[in-house]
């Protein structure tokens, strides 16, 4: 027999039940666990029914409707999880204990500016509403609110594009200084680093360890901007500071050490590091347009840069175009040597 143990919290009560699996015949331990996952929701489900937790009122706090709302989504999505790790970090404080009757578009306004002051990019901040907006509508079709105190709020479109000047110059200076600010820590050296060669925060925190080949110098982006899967050159630099991460080498790169899972936020060591370089401009995005402006002024394609970002489209030739992103990251890492006077490629 398996036995799991059922722990979970409805409207801050809690519910804890053990519920026993006999041995069935072929089962692996997946299978197992899928079962009592089944029943689990269907446990949670029956006590949500029975003691009326669906019947949402004026005077029900926000924490408790999130509750609600967020067992309609669907978990096998990662925007589900960043979703929920957004409101635990941003919106369960301010706003979570507050009857849904009592607030207001200007207390949504005020963790908005607040974000806006911490530097937070508009896109980011946007989760907000993205978040806020159906949370509500959820309440007003179990008549517990007539209006969506997110109604009138828009968050105008940052369009403007962030020039890079001299980038050869600065492209040098990040490089120089995530080594040096990191040089005793490779967790957070390298995390950064691959963020300096181009790729995206969701790619760099989703990374596995299955995924990186140390001997022959490469590694695969499986879940990509684009949904296809992505290979690329191993810089040089990047290889070593992977190497000296004590790890058993298995499952996320960056794991959390505490957890094991995929670690939630970098806002911090991302400060540290624009302190250090005195950057403030500086983000995991900012560095890819770094990237793009110190490799066009040495007169690198744009098919080789549009493939070291992982886009599909070389917009900017204006035509669909077929890329190989492992050739065209040993392009770029070559001349990516040669501005940072260090050897990239094996």
């Amino acid at each position: 027999m398996r036995e799991f143990l059922f722990d979970f919290r409805i409207n801050e009560k809690r519910y804890r039940k053990i519920e026993t699996l006999i041995e069935r015949t072929g089962w692996n331990k997946k299978e197992y666990e899928r079962e009592a996952q089944r029943l689990l929701i269907e446990y949670r489900r029956s006590i949500e029914t029975n003691t009326g937790n669906l019947q949402i009122n004026a005077n029900t706090k926000l924490n408790e409707l999130w509750e609600l709302y967020f067992q309609t989504l669907d978990k096998s999505k990662s925007w589900t999880e960043a979703k929920a790790s957004f409101y635990k970090r941003y919106l369960k404080e301010p706003l979570g204990k507050k009857k849904l009757d009592s607030i207001q578009e200007h207390h949504i306004m005020a963790i908005i500016r607040k974000l806006q002051t911490e530097g937070m990019a508009t896109r980011t901040i946007n989760t907000t509403l993205e978040i806020l907006r159906p949370l509500f509508d959820f309440a007003i079709k179990n008549k517990a609110l007539r209006d969506n105190p997110t109604r009138f709020i828009v968050l105008k479109k940052d369009n403007t594009k962030k020039i890079v000047i001299n980038g050869a110059e600065m492209f040098k200076r990040i490089f120089e200084g995530i080594n040096d600010y990191y040089s005793t820590q490779p967790f957070y050296r390298a995390l950064f680093l691959f963020g300096f060669t181009g790729r995206r925060k969701s790619e760099i925190l989703k990374l596995k360890w299955e995924n990186v080949d140390l001997e022959n110098g490469y590694y695969w982006i499986e879940d990509t901007k684009n949904n296809e899967k992505q290979k690329y050159e191993l810089p040089r630099f990047i290889k070593e500071a992977l190497l000296q991460i004590p790890d058993t080498h298995t499952g996320l790169v960056f794991k959390s050490p505490k957890t094991g899972k995929m670690i939630e936020n970098t806002d911090r060591q991302m400060n540290q590091l624009k302190k250090h370089l005195n950057m403030p401009e500086l983000t995991l995005h900012y560095m890819r347009n770094v990237l793009v402006s110190a490799l066009a002024e040495r007169g690198t394609e744009a098919i080789t840069l549009s493939g070291m970002l992982g886009h599909k489209d070389a917009t900017t030739i204006n035509k669909y175009l077929s890329l190989s992103y492992h050739n065209s990251s040993k392009k770029g890492n070559v001349t990516m040597g040669q501005i940072i006077d260090a050897e990239v490629v094996e």
